[in-house]
């Protein structure tokens, strides 16, 4: 599958990380899954992903993301279907471990 046949969805930042996506709050994605999110986050905005994610690629636990009102908790979690236009939710976690 080529990248125009990729979903666009939009991530959603809190003012804590725009700082390492040049400023901005929305990041436009395109990914089908969950997983592909990470990847295209991973290739276009490092910086965001090294915040998000632990060396392994696993969604740090002071990070909460939010598809569709549901926490992503789980490895499984990632082939989670994305829609056009989705928003993913990006809060940190009240609680640092």
């Amino acid at each position: 599958m080529n990248e125009q046949d990729k979903t666009t969805v939009i991530m959603r930042l809190p003012s804590t990380l725009s700082v390492f996506s040049g400023g901005k709050s929305q990041l436009l994605l395109k990914a089908e899954t969950f997983e592909q999110l990470l990847s295209a986050l991973e290739q276009q905005y490092p910086l965001v992903w090294e915040q998000l994610c632990d060396a392994q690629g696993q969604v740090r636990k002071k990070i909460h993301i939010y598809v569709s009102n549901r926490l992503i908790t789980t490895p499984d979690d990632l082939g989670m279907a994305l829609k056009p236009g989705q928003e993913v939710i990006v809060l940190p976690s009240s609680i640092e471990t």
